[in-house]
């Protein structure tokens, strides 16, 4: 037997699959309205430079916004409002959602952390009105939940 039928013997076949596999698709034509918006808003803070505050900030990690992007479009659903989208200090994202009595903020970090600041009540600038905690296994199933608390889903 030659060299190049082992070697042939040895390498393996790949096959077309039969179906494809797809855990969400979020189609953009039949999205909530404020998603193009907030996709493009994430977006433009990918050309903010460095020291876009005026003290020593890094420019906005590519991780932190695809992370950030990510999200927004896995929670694309219509009784949300547009998220406010601004830079934060050390390259990270943050989305900040206001409903009512209730505040949501989601900051999304170069690392893939993504943190979160609940407020509720009529104190809204009080702490014991809030929540903070990290999104850790599977950030946009948590986050979800949280936006649902926010509508008053839950």
């Amino acid at each position: 037997m030659s060299d190049a039928a082992v070697l042939e013997r040895a390498r393996p076949q790949l096959e077309k699959p039969t179906q494809s596999q797809w855990s969400k698709v979020t189609s953009l034509f039949s999205a909530a309205s404020w998603v193009l918006d907030g996709l493009d808003g994430i977006a433009r803070l990918a050309e903010l430079p460095a020291n876009w505050d005026g003290y020593g900030s890094p420019r906005i990690d590519p991780r932190a916004i695809a992370a950030a992007r990510r999200f927004v479009t896995s929670v694309a659903f219509n009784s949300l409002p547009m998220p406010h989208i601004v830079p934060v200090l050390g390259g990270s994202v943050g989305l900040h959602w206001r409903c009512g009595g209730r505040e949501l903020e989601f900051t999304f970090q170069p690392d893939g952390a993504v943190e979160f600041l609940k407020v509720s009540g009529p104190g809204l600038d009080r702490e014991e009105s809030m929540e903070e905690g990290s999104l850790r296994q599977e950030p946009e199933t948590d986050g979800l939940k949280l936006l649902l608390w926010m509508v008053g889903a839950r």
